[in-house]
């Protein structure tokens, strides 16, 4: 991932932070060569114009890390671009999120700008640069303070919102995710998502998401290394696949429709039967 953002057109004008969690506590040897190697490689090269390293001392954890992290950057400088670990970036990547951070800064109802495009998405004609969708992806994703203000690191206060509110179908993207099972899930520990309460955040406030027509993002975490991610390659693009550049302009203010029909008839079934068979073997493990 640094190597390509080393890459960006924008690097070398751009301020870098890179958080590094600490240990947990018992972590084995070989535990903390691996974050000592990882503290040795963020110093190797001058990755963007300036680069900033917090290390923790101890383990925040995914959710508190991101959260801090996020509210830090857009405390000072207003607006923040996020990247994790395992994604490969385009070399434009930085400056088609700038250009979208610059483009909607003064329109509340656009909450979240992604970089990443899901291959399933393929099938279906994109006439615009970018569209809108209502999924809160984090493979390379931007925001801005006035948006993440919203945010509340309470996972129940925000389930007793979204319950308030009502129409749970859409947040749960039309019955193909459950994001209202995963703030209680959250809440107890069981799901590390810091996502499913942004998620739920940009719906309580009727937000969108704004997406490339093409991907400036490749997520290579699903090779069974990382913590949150089975072995999966539906989501790898090639990176001769990656859009070199993706201007903004203005678009309808709305979702686009051909993606979220395609995106229920591909999910609806296939994700029901597999949460239904996730929660079954849990119930016969426990009992």
């Amino acid at each position: 991932m640094l190597e390509s953002l080393r890459n960006n057109r924008l690097a070398d004008q751009s301020k870098l932070f890179i958080y590094i969690d600490g240990p947990k506590p018992g972590a084995s040897e070989e535990t903390l060569a691996a974050i000592a190697e990882v503290k040795k490689v963020v110093r190797e090269k001058q990755w963007c114009k300036e680069v900033n390293i917090i290390e923790a001392t101890e383990n925040k954890g995914l959710i508190k890390s991101n959260a801090e992290g996020v509210t830090r950057m857009v405390n000072e400088f207003g607006r923040v671009i996020a990247m994790e670990d395992d994604g490969l970036l385009s070399p434009g990547f930085l400056t088609y999120m700038n250009d979208a951070l610059d483009f909607y800064e003064n329109n509340p109802k656009v909450m979240h700008i992604a970089a990443y495009k899901r291959p399933e998405f393929a099938p279906v004609e994109i006439k615009e640069s970018t569209f809108f969708f209502y999924h809160t992806t984090t493979w390379g994703w931007a925001t801005w303070k006035r948006a993440w203000d919203h945010f509340k690191l309470d996972p129940l206060a925000v389930h007793e919102a979204v319950k308030k509110k009502g129409n749970i179908k859409r947040l749960n993207m039309d019955g193909t995710f459950e994001f209202f099972w995963g703030l209680k899930a959250v809440a107890k520990g069981k799901l590390r998502s810091w996502n499913a309460i942004w998620h739920s955040t940009v719906f309580l406030n009727d937000g969108m998401c704004l997406y490339p027509q093409k991907s400036l993002v490749s997520n290579i975490g699903h090779d069974g290394s990382g913590t949150n991610c089975e072995p999966d390659e539906r989501f790898a693009i090639e990176a001769d696949a990656l859009a070199d550049s993706i201007p903004v302009t203005e678009i309808p203010l709305k979702e686009h429709e051909g993606i979220r029909k395609h995106y229920i008839a591909m999910h609806s079934f296939s994700y029901k039967f597999v949460f239904a068979l996730k929660h079954y073997l849990r119930y016969l493990i426990r009992y």
